[in-house]
């Protein structure tokens, strides 16, 4: 059975200590998710086994599950377009050509991050921070992944819903999709810690807490902060597959679109899709998948999903591999082989 298989690998990572566990999800088109589980909730302060029922930091998965759903429900209810500007909504945005579709790409032109975030203590702080940003490159000539674009971007829905992105999420689709353990604000006891965070803002091991420090300010943001299970997004990514999603059907096809095509700032060519990735060789998602109608994203806690509409599969890996520091996150060799081998077990799909 494929999940043994995938344990077999993945116990293998445990051993070695490039993660301390994860849960894990197969979805097959009009079939139960095949959900399971290896390793370790925690290993600092004391080793702790993982029981089941255990909830992730999804880190920028937020991205794709939240918040690019959130904007393209705005934009079916003709409360956006792709082409509003970010400055029509947040007033206080002084870049006045930057719209939503840049914002989505990843091709703004802004950049990817703040500056020593870890010194961020609150919501103020990283507005003046994004109120500060400059353009660093002109938009649709590189894709730059931008954590600043998606925090606009969740400003945003909560401007234009007077809504809390956790509200809009369990409203719009959470409740809808029956993802019980999916929010900004999780049961604590029941998460999986990740890192052991010592500087000026917060001391001691980040659980029920997010790990990125700019959502830690923030409070809830667009970017990261999303916490959830590997069954809850086995359902987000079941509902896709089966054309039975939050979004209408024509909707949900703009996810799947190549959008911007171009060189990151260092180089390497980079696909972008609305708020997703698209496959290239040797991606999370494998080099199985259809790469027309496939679209994926990977969260730095040690996270990744993919979605593969013409063979109908769908796979999630939760960890903490940031747990319990950042710089012993070895989990990103297991992607590529762990998505191959789902294709190699499914009939060669």
């Amino acid at each position: 059975m494929i999940t043994q298989e995938i344990k077999k690998v993945l116990e293998e990572g445990v051993s070695k200590k490039h993660f301390p566990g994860a849960h894990f999800s197969v979805i097959y088109k009009n079939k139960e998710p095949l959900v399971d589980y290896v390793g370790y909730k925690s290993t600092y302060p004391k080793l702790e086994p993982l029981k089941g029922d255990e909830i992730y930091d999804i880190a920028s998965l937020t991205k794709v599950v939240s918040t690019t759903t959130l904007i393209m429900k705005l934009i079916e209810d003709k409360k956006l377009t792709l082409d509003t500007k970010a400055s029509d909504i947040l007033t206080w945005f002084q870049i006045e050509d930057i719209t939503v579709y840049d914002l989505l790409t990843h091709s703004s032109g802004l950049p990817a991050d703040i500056a020593r975030a870890f010194k961020l203590r609150n919501k103020e702080e990283v507005l003046f921070n994004i109120k500060s940003a400059k353009i660093i490159y002109k938009k649709h000539t590189h894709i730059c992944y931008s954590d600043i674009g998606f925090i606009l971007l969740g400003l945003m829905i909560e401007e234009i819903t007077k809504k809390s992105l956790d509200e809009n999420g369990y409203e719009l689709i959470f409740k809808p999709l029956g993802m019980k353990d999916t929010s900004y604000h999780p049961d604590a006891i029941r998460c999986a810690p990740t890192e052991k965070r010592d500087d000026e803002v917060y001391q001691g091991l980040l659980q029920g807490k997010v790990h990125d420090e700019k959502a830690f300010a923030l409070g809830e943001a667009g970017h990261a902060g999303l916490f959830s299970t590997a069954y809850d997004l086995s359902l987000f990514i079941k509902a896709i597959l089966e054309n039975n999603f939050v979004l209408k059907k024509e909707t949900l096809d703009m996810l799947f679109l190549v959008r911007e095509e171009h060189p990151s700032l260092k180089g390497s060519l980079l696909k972008r899709a609305l708020g997703w990735d698209k496959p290239t060789k040797g991606s999370s998602a494998g080099d199985f998948v259809d790469f027309e109608q496939t679209i994926l994203h990977t969260g730095f806690t040690g996270c990744n999903m993919f979605i593969d509409r013409k063979n109908g599969i769908g796979f999630v890996l939760l960890s903490n591999a940031v747990h319990p520091k950042r710089e012993l996150n070895q989990i990103i060799g297991y992607r590529n082989q762990l998505s191959n081998m789902i294709y190699k077990k499914s009939g060669g799909k």
